[in-house]
């Protein structure tokens, strides 16, 4: 007898018992040693968070998700789904179907569950940003399916003990249902005050991570400071060149936060920003300045990007490999910024032309020492940037110091 029910997408093969997984690469082959710095004045929740505790039971846990009050997000690149902004929370990241079992049986033994943590948005919904799989699976379980590759399946419990083993919701006797109904899982909801309060929550949540796979840097500014200039890098993130330049789709966004660290830094060739670090802080100023209105040139930006990522990828498909093996994050943002800055001056080029100069950086000690030692130091980026512009504008290098 099959355990596939044939609601939604319609019935799975009877093989198939995990949820589906993201088809889509989890980590990016990226050198990148920022992201390990530390930022030296972090925001203090005091100043920047308010947060409280609040009990829910599992009942009123999955009406929220079900109206939408909660939003639970799974950071799927190639989702087409937006949800108030927050873009990308498709499919993604889940337990394998013994963990959803073992979850649910700890519920019915009366064990205690683990905490979430929700951020309450401006409209008064909530991002779950720690708790994502658990909510998901009482939603599941509750519901009596579940998604697999190919439909759906009949959530029965399998991998419990005997007492369990083969039961739905539906069959759960009526005190083992209201068990499961009634069941209190504490939140703790934090308020950000502002801006310096999405920060602070960024901070957080690089901090708690206690789920079963931490959320990358990137994948938090998505949820955080969705907006405008979020959605610009997801655009100039699907140009056919940039894709084939950086390689397939990641999970972590490493392709997103590279886009974005070339128009961050570009920002400063053309404006009195400056760029301080740690790089994590600089690209949270920039998403939080521009999450309602980007710049005024964000058309020519656009095609001085696209213009860019074409020419690259003529004069040499691997520009953003070091070596030949690895995109390196530190040049890869100097040759876009440098690019970027001399198609926009006007600068005529070529093919050719983008390939000696290519070559003329690789063969600069000092450029290889901008992008390869103390990447995230101020003047390490000044540095690697005033080189990628004198060698595209088609100055001499050995000027730049």
């Amino acid at each position: 007898m099959t355990d596939a029910v044939s609601e939604g997408s319609g019935p799975a093969p009877d093989d198939v018992e995990d949820p589906e997984e993201s088809t889509v690469a989890e980590v990016s082959d990226v050198v990148d040693p920022e992201t390990d710095d530390v930022d030296a004045d972090p925001a203090r929740a005091e100043e920047a968070l308010r947060y409280f505790g609040a009990d829910f039971d599992v009942d009123g846990l999955v009406r929220r998700l079900e109206n939408e009050t909660f939003i639970v997000p799974t950071f799927e690149p190639l989702a087409e789904a937006e949800t108030e902004g927050y873009e990308g929370f498709q499919r993604g990241l889940v337990w394998k179907k013994k963990q959803m079992d073992r979850f649910v049986e700890s519920i019915l033994l009366g064990y205690p569950v683990p905490g979430i943590f929700l951020v309450e948005l401006p409209s008064r919904r909530y991002l779950v940003l720690d708790g994502q799989q658990r909510m998901t699976t009482l939603h599941s379980f509750r519901h009596g399916k579940y998604p697999v590759k190919g439909g759906t399946r009949k959530f029965s419990l399998r991998y419990v003990g005997d007492a369990y083993k083969g039961l739905t919701y539906a069959d759960l006797p009526s005190e083992l249902r209201l068990l499961f109904d009634n069941t209190f899982i504490q939140a703790t909801i934090v308020v950000p005050k502002g801006e310096a309060g999405k920060k602070a929550v960024y901070a957080l949540f690089e901090r708690i991570n206690s789920g079963g796979t931490n959320l990358r840097p990137q994948q938090i500014r998505v949820a955080l400071f969705a907006g405008e200039a979020v959605n610009f890098v997801r655009e100039l993130n699907s140009n056919s060149d940039w894709r084939d330049l950086f390689g397939p789709h990641t999970r972590d966004l490493k392709d997103h936060e590279l886009i974005l660290r070339a128009l961050a830094l570009l920002e400063t060739v053309w404006t009195d920003r400056i760029f301080k670090p740690p790089m994590a802080k600089f690209l949270n100023e920039y998403l939080s300045v521009h999450s309602d209105a980007l710049p005024s040139d964000v058309d020519e930006i656009k095609q001085d990007f696209s213009e860019g990522c074409r020419l690259l990828k003529e004069a040499n498909p691997g520009a953003l490999k070091l070596g030949g093996r690895q995109v390196n994050a530190a040049h890869t943002d100097a040759v876009l910024v440098g690019l970027m800055v001399a198609i926009s001056n006007g600068v005529n080029l070529d093919v050719a032309k983008v390939r000696g100069s290519l070559e003329s950086l690789m063969g600069n000690e000092k450029y290889r020492k901008a992008v390869s030692e103390s990447t995230s130091h101020a003047d390490q980026v000044k540095a690697r940037i005033r080189y990628t512009i004198a060698a595209f504008e088609g100055n001499p290098l050995a000027d730049e110091s």
